[in-house]
């Protein structure tokens, strides 16, 4: 039985059983006290060193998961202040940052469409358009995901789309080899695209807020538009490679098995929907002014009285507006399209992380850790960019198999800025590659919480995922690259910082 699609806990699991979390928890607490036995690095003073130190407790229980990331998240706001390193204020100034409302109006945009029963419809919608042969089943699962992924939760859309998937993919063939390839296939075209589709926009994973504010941290302000122009190109060239590799390479399915049954079913689940409801309606209405509102909101910043508008802005008022908008028939009387209890339920451990990760950062920058850590790779500055590229992306995708990919990305972070100062890198090549690589984990089911629903369907082998995940992550890798580095360049402008 999969988790409910409103679950909380939305930050993919890491690799640990109790044992790893038991000798994370030591192992962290041991490398705190050892670093600071040891005393300073020449080159650092003892309040950086602290940082340092805490720098690398926090990585090893984010990856360990010895407590909940989210409570190791909140290490900085308790140790910064009582080690001397920077005041109260300053150490919790981070966890009110503007990309983290963005991140909460987002979610709760994406929890109103869950609740309206909207994504179901679209899923159910491309399926009945790209045909129910095997290798068109398998297409159109991985497209309607790639879709939904880009505006609602990887883990929600895996969870929405693979009970579908299963249905479909039983009434296509009786028990059997076929079958079981045909699920496996499709299971994990969702599970991937989950993944990749996230990549689309800036609020389609957690990842990609955290990258957008450590670039704007270093100079480089991406538009809603700007940041798709790379984003849907990797989609565009990592989705068919993904459908390739499942349903002709791999699992060679065959050109047809049982599909009128198929196609039956997705008709039949279609018809179950009826017409849309008022509240499907409503809700399309104000995602797609929110939409609207992100893709155009440079020149609508020129209006008068909008010179403040922001991507957070946007997304709260669209927040706003779901719990102002009555829901209409047949809902009760007086019911919101959004209500607080629905609301409650958003991942909020990762509002925390995304505070602790930036208040490390600031600590670092204050601290003159960055600047140091950049001394120590100067070497690194005589590759060609590409490679530096390649370097970061393949780092981050394997690092994401056994951590989450948020505690990933938070964890490279200092690195990257590190990278950016010893090399003179341009910020949105590295961070861009660093940001899009830590979604891609395809090899093991503890790499991403769609992942590990796929394996718990019983249709995909572990052996089978190693080997398809595997070779997917070395095609993403090489996809990230090229999509940095042939349309960042684009997007720079002379000045050094885009829309």
């Amino acid at each position: 039985m999969t988790p409910s699609a409103t679950d909380p806990d939305r930050i993919e699991p890491g690799a640990g059983g109790v044992a790893v979390r038991r000798i994370g928890l030591g192992l962290g607490l041991a490398a705190f006290a050892g670093m600071q036995a040891l005393g300073a690095p020449q080159g650092l003073d003892d309040k950086a060193w602290q940082v340092l130190s805490l720098l690398a407790l926090m990585i090893i229980w984010w990856v360990s998961e010895a407590i909940p990331v989210a409570a190791t998240a909140l290490l900085p706001l308790a140790l910064l202040p009582v080690m001397g390193v920077v005041r109260p204020i300053e150490a919790a100034a981070p966890y009110a940052d503007p990309i983290i409302f963005l991140f909460i109006g987002g979610f709760m945009i994406a929890v109103a469409i869950e609740r309206s029963g909207l994504h179901r419809r679209i899923a159910l919608g491309v399926l009945g358009v790209v045909g129910s042969s095997p290798a068109a089943i398998v297409g159109g699962f991985m497209l309607a995901t790639v879709l939904l992924s880009m505006w609602i939760s990887n883990t929600a859309t895996a969870l929405m789309m693979t009970p579908i998937a299963i249905a479909v993919c039983t009434a296509a063939t009786g028990p059997g080899p076929d079958q079981r390839k045909l699920m496996a296939a499709c299971v994990l075209g969702v599970a991937y695209c989950a993944s990749i589709g996230g990549l689309g926009t800036p609020i389609g994973s957690p990842t990609n807020l955290i990258g957008l504010r450590w670039l704007e941290a270093n100079g480089v302000g991406l538009s809603f538009p700007q940041w798709m122009m790379m984003g849907v190109s990797v989609i565009v060239v990592l989705t068919p490679l993904a459908w390739l590799l499942l349903a002709r390479v791999f699992f060679r399915l065959p050109r047809h098995l049982g599909d009128a049954a198929a196609h039956d079913v997705i008709k039949a689940q279609r018809r179950s929907l009826g017409p849309m409801r008022t509240a499907e309606v409503r809700v399309v209405i104000i995602f797609l002014g929110v939409a609207l509102a992100w893709m155009l909101r440079e020149p609508l910043t020129k209006l008068p009285g909008l010179s403040g508008l922001t991507d957070m802005v946007i997304a709260i008022i669209g927040a706003c507006l779901l719990f102002m908008v009555p829901a209409g028939k047949p809902e009760k009387p007086g019911k919101a399209l959004l209500d607080w209890e629905s609301a409650e339920r958003i991942p909020w451990g990762i509002a925390i992380l995304f505070g602790g990760g930036l208040s490390m950062a600031a600590a670092m920058e204050a601290t003159g850790v960055t600047l140091y850590i950049g001394s120590q790779i100067e070497g690194v500055g005589a590759l060609p960019v590409i490679l530096i590229i390649l370097a970061i992306a393949a780092a981050t995708v394997f690092a994401s198999e056994l951590a989450s990919n948020v505690a990933t990305l938070t964890a490279m972070l200092p690195v990257l800025t590190a990278i950016v100062a010893a090399t003179g890198a341009d910020p949105l090549l590295v961070g861009a590659a660093a940001t899009f690589a830590a979604s891609l984990g395809f090899m093991l089911p503890i790499a991403t919480a769609a992942n590990a629903i796929a394996y718990a369907t019983g249709a995909p082998r572990q052996g089978e995922m190693l080997r398809i995940g595997f070779l997917l992550n070395v095609l993403g890798i090489a996809a990230i690259a090229v999509a940095v580095a042939v349309l960042g360049p684009l997007l720079i402008e002379p000045e050094g910082v885009t829309g």
